[in-house]
């Protein structure tokens, strides 16, 4: 009965070391004064990529890491929607010489399938004409 009057189980205080420290005094993690702001804005530029991530390519690689999927990824997507369908088939060609993960290389082998069904689309439209 005397857990009862006390709170019981459920009346438990939990403190912190955090508790010391003073929260008006902590700035937000992203905070940006306006003078650091108007500094950064002065020199941003927007990156614009035009068909040269595949300049940053060494294929084929084995086991590529993460970013390095990405970028092999990234540059063979580019190349087809500039429809530059023969540079993005070379480049699905060389990809698939190493050793990829299951989802990367079934990716990489339907943009390979998707160009060489463009390039066989243009070679028949050129043809006709």
């Amino acid at each position: 009965m005397d857990d009862e009057e006390n709170g019981g189980l459920f009346n438990i205080e939990v403190s912190s070391s955090d508790e010391s420290v003073d929260e008006s005094e902590k700035v937000p993690r992203d905070f940006q004064s306006e003078v650091d702001f108007q500094r950064v804005k002065e020199t941003w530029r927007p990156k614009i990529e035009v068909g040269e991530l595949r300049r940053a390519l060494y294929l084929p690689i084995d086991d590529p890491s993460k970013q390095e999927s990405q970028v092999i990824l990234h540059s063979i997507e580019e190349l087809y929607f500039m429809r530059k369908y023969e540079e993005a088939n070379t480049i699905t060609k060389k990809a698939l010489g190493g050793k990829l993960s299951g989802e990367l290389r079934k990716t990489i082998e339907d943009y390979k399938i998707r160009c060489e069904t463009k390039l066989k689309k243009q070679s028949s439209m050129a043809a006709v004409e």
